[in-house]
């Protein structure tokens, strides 16, 4: 600490030691539960990938109805992550299946 002159060493301990801040366990001072981590969200990295006309007119359809519907902001990333949550529902031959009508010739 500069400039010390005429401040006892005394006096400093008893500022530095001297506060009364959550000494008391009463009223709202009580010791409370620490607040739960805020849950992350997954964050979407951007990748490329190819449609044809036809599916991304599909994709904007999708967003169209969703939005007439009343429900919430939609963007072609959320169409096809519904799509891959829709797959979950799914047997593996069945999405083999899927896949293959889905490959471009």
């Amino acid at each position: 600490m500069r400039n010390r002159a005429g401040v006892s060493k005394e006096r400093e301990n008893d500022f530095i030691n001297g506060g009364t801040a959550a000494l008391t366990t009463t009223g709202a001072l009580q010791a409370k539960a620490p607040d739960p981590e805020p849950v992350k969200k997954a964050k979407a990295k951007p990748v490329s990938i190819s449609f044809t006309d036809e599916n991304l007119k599909d994709i904007d359809n999708r967003i169209r109805n969703e939005i007439l519907a009343g429900g919430s902001r939609v963007n072609r990333s959320d169409i096809v992550r519904a799509a891959i949550l829709g797959l979950e529902h799914l047997s593996d031959e069945e999405i083999s299946v899927l896949i293959s009508k889905a490959k471009l010739q």
